[in-house]
């Protein structure tokens, strides 16, 4: 049963991206979908987009070993992506293709270089690890170990990521999208009913599981909130979705629409993690929810839920291949290195990097034992680099060329340092986003605007822009879907 809907689910996948790479005539369609994704497209690929491993193996995992712990994961990323819902419309009037594209625009070409390879590092492992959970999924499923399982689902990732682009990965991930929400409707119920209900957690879970801090204390759950928080705030997975919005009034309504849809799935991981819990104790963390589809559902209903998670996993691969690619062929081949590039030209190149990429983050996949600290790596090679450069472009005027060029190599530096080369109880983030941050404010204060910064393209009056967000929150309901 599980094979069977394995084979339809990866037959769906190829006929979609089939059809959808028949529409790339350019590579602004390959790049950004020509800039024409409609609202209900917008929703499904930025929420699939959103949610992957990180969601359904990492956020589980903490749930499934720190119980309320996991609460602090889910706060950081929907707090960021809060962030994206009030610059939405300010990032499709952009209408750019990569964060450093940003980066230049608001400080210089050596912001968007450098910018670049913290953000090619992260997501390259970022496509890691969710290649890694695609692992675990065909391993169940095909009864195959999970480096040859790993393997496969790498394949099938970099082939329909190579076809279709942006468009591909748009209409899959809607399709995904829907698989996951059924998936977990279905599972979230029965496995809570299995597990007692909030009694039987009462009775099964540890006492630190209903701790605030599900008993990672507060340095703890803070090196849990603040990578994810970072990551989803200037996550150029999801501003490339901005940019592919048919218009601005549709980037913003598709990102609020977006973060609610993801606050109810992180919902139902949640209740579905600390379930699996209370009914499996033995297992490993990273395998909470694929358990409760083998080992709790009859076969139907675990086959359903087994390719929710690897719809859900998949979309997220496809999306995260496709950014660092895009960032070595616009922000260093064509921007530095060959200006005149044809568009022909430019979308072979993507298309290699694609497949080079996709390589790499295999290779990086058989490093790291877990996905959850594959994730919390890549997370925070890509917030300490990025993170208060981008923010601040958009709320403080004071930030300079020089602060943020000294924030980008102090914090992308000082994580790779003290994450690989010394041992600490102190977790990376710490140093990493300090010294970005501290670099940035203090070298900004010292040092003159110069003449390459736009900062008036940038900076709107933030009282105004949150005003209008609470305001388009109130307005919204199911059938704007369709406008």
């Amino acid at each position: 049963m599980y094979l069977f809907g394995l084979i339809a689910y990866l037959f769906l996948m190829v006929v979609i991206g089939y059809f959808a790479s028949r529409k790339v005539k350019s590579s602004d369609d390959y790049l950004v979908a020509g800039r024409g994704l409609s609202l209900p497209v917008l929703v499904g690929t930025l929420t699939a987009g959103w949610l992957g491993a990180g969601t359904v193996v990492g956020y589980a995992s903490i749930g499934y070993n720190n119980g309320f712990g996991a609460l602090w994961w889910a706060v950081g990323g929907l707090s960021g992506a809060l962030i994206i819902v009030i610059m939405a419309k300010k990032l499709r009037a952009i209408a750019k293709y990569t964060v450093p594209d940003l980066l230049e625009l608001r400080f210089s070409p050596l912001a968007r270089i450098l910018g670049a390879i913290p953000i090619i590092l992260a997501f390259t492992a970022i496509v890691g690890y969710q290649m890694k959970a695609v692992g675990y999924v065909l391993e169940v499923i095909m009864n195959i170990d999970a480096r040859t399982g790993l393997i496969i689902g790498a394949f099938v990732v970099i082939a329909y990521t190579v076809a279709g682009g942006m468009i591909s990965v748009a209409y899959t991930d809607v399709a995904q999208y829907v698989l996951l929400i059924v998936g977990l409707i279905i599972a979230t119920p029965i496995a809570f009913k299995a597990a007692g209900g909030f009694a039987g957690w009462n009775e099964t879970l540890p006492v630190t599981h209903f701790e605030p801090t599900g008993g990672l204390g507060i340095i703890g759950a803070l090196a849990v909130l603040l990578p994810f928080f970072m990551l989803a705030t200037v996550d150029q997975n999801l501003y490339q979705r901005m940019f592919s919005a048919e218009s601005a009034k549709t980037a913003k309504k598709g990102a609020i629409i977006a973060l609610i849809s993801a606050s109810f799935v992180m919902v139902m991981v949640f209740f579905i993690s600390l379930s699996s819990r209370s009914l499996f104790p033995n297992i490993k963390g990273d395998l909470a929810v694929y358990t409760v589809a083998t080992d709790l559902l009859n076969p139907v209903l675990g086959t359903v839920l087994l390719i929710a998670v690897l719809s859900i996993i998949m979309s997220t691969s496809d999306s995260y291949l496709l950014s660092p690619a895009t960032n070595i062929v616009k922000d260093i081949y064509v921007r530095f290195m060959k200006p005149e590039a044809s568009d022909r030209s430019i979308l072979l190149q993507t298309r290699i990097w694609v497949v080079i990429l996709g390589v790499l983050a295999l290779s990086g996949a058989l490093w790291f034992e877990t996905v959850l600290q594959y994730a919390m790596v890549a997370y925070t090679i890509y917030g300490a680099g990025v993170f208060f450069p981008i923010v601040t472009s958009f709320f403080w005027k004071g930030a300079t060329n020089a602060g943020a060029v000294s924030a980008i190599i102090g914090g992308t530096i000082s994580t790779i340092v003290w994450e690989f080369f010394i041992t600490s109880t102190i977790p990376t983030i710490y140093i990493g986003g300090t010294t970005s941050l501290v670099l940035l404010i203090a070298v900004s204060l010292v040092t003159k605007h110069a003449a390459s910064e736009d900062i008036d393209l940038f900076i709107r009056d933030a009282k105004e822009d949150v005003e209008e967000t609470i305001e388009e929150k109130t307005t919204i309901i199911p059938g704007s879907l369709v406008e």
